[in-house]
């Protein structure tokens, strides 16, 4: 495979699957022992969970991709989001919500299949929201 099928695979996932609700896409780029980092899960069903977790909690949910960089077996995507979430995503340790809206997803991938999947929250943004009052 190329890294054009890995930028590939990434913007499908933020602009489709995330963006317009495509989860029906997911099984053609995710690998069956794919591991998803935030569920601990394998497989399509992982991002599958994932995805729409995260979407049924932002109603409305808006994708802005800010880049994609990608080589022959890794994808990485800067990319936020808007909308207004049901539940926060975490909360400090002194009890304040946590909605981290830029996100840097970086996928691992065989074979041109997505099989690991990690996301990485803005530390100076959560650093901001925790410590605000």
């Amino acid at each position: 495979m190329d890294a054009k099928r890995s930028s590939e695979v990434m913007g499908m996932y933020l602009r489709e699957v995330l963006g317009k609700r495509r989860f029906e896409l997911i099984p053609d780029f995710v690998a069956q022992d794919m591991l998803d980092h935030a569920t601990g899960m394998r497989g399509p069903e992982a991002l599958h969970t994932h995805a729409t977790g995260f979407c049924d909690n932002i109603p409305g949910v808006e994708i802005e991709v800010e880049d994609i960089f990608a080589t022959e077996n890794a994808a990485f995507g800067i990319w936020s989001w808007k909308g207004e979430p049901i539940q926060s995503m975490g909360n400090s340790s002194n009890g304040n919500p946590v909605f981290p809206r830029r996100v840097l997803s970086v996928f691992r991938l065989r074979e041109g299949m997505l099989v690991e999947y990690e996301a990485f929250v803005d530390a100076g943004q959560v650093r901001a929201q925790i410590s605000a009052p």
